[in-house]
């Protein structure tokens, strides 16, 4: 029952060149892409969200991190987190140069699509660290100044 399966010399040689030809185009394209990068590297500045308990313990634990309340001048003056600084979207795409890359950063606004606006403007420019408050100033049970 067992077969033996015979191929002409010129199946054979078809076969053989096809499955090299399919070999040097996989090698020639991970040459000609230049990259060496693995997929966790490639999405290394995305925007990450937490919880207003996880925002404390951040702000807790790190005194050099950057707070940036993105609402309006307004909402700001009636109460806003600790260490927070008011910056609207515009100023911030304006001011990116003047911000350094290495710290940590974490903002919050009125309601998330907000803030992830503001976060992607960060993470986009090549800032690694960056922490977007979940629900927004709303959702911050702690005490606000």
């Amino acid at each position: 029952m067992l077969r033996i399966f015979v191929f002409k010399r010129r199946t054979l040689y078809i076969a053989l060149t096809v499955l090299l030809l399919l070999v040097i185009g996989i090698v020639a394209a991970v040459a000609l892409s230049g990259s060496d990068e693995t997929f966790s590297e490639t999405i290394k500045y995305a925007h990450k969200k937490i919880s207003a308990e996880q925002a404390k313990v951040l702000m807790e634990k790190n005194p050099d991190l950057v707070v940036f309340d993105v609402r309006d001048e307004k909402e700001y003056l009636q109460g806003h987190l600790p260490q927070a600084t008011l910056i609207s979207q515009k100023e911030l795409k304006k001011k990116l140069t003047s911000f350094d890359q290495e710290k940590i950063y974490m903002i919050y606004a009125k309601n998330d699509k907000t803030s992830a606006k503001a976060a992607e403007i960060l993470s986009n420019n090549g800032f690694s660290k960056v922490y977007v408050l979940n629900g927004g100033i709303d959702h911050w049970p702690y005490e606000i100044e």
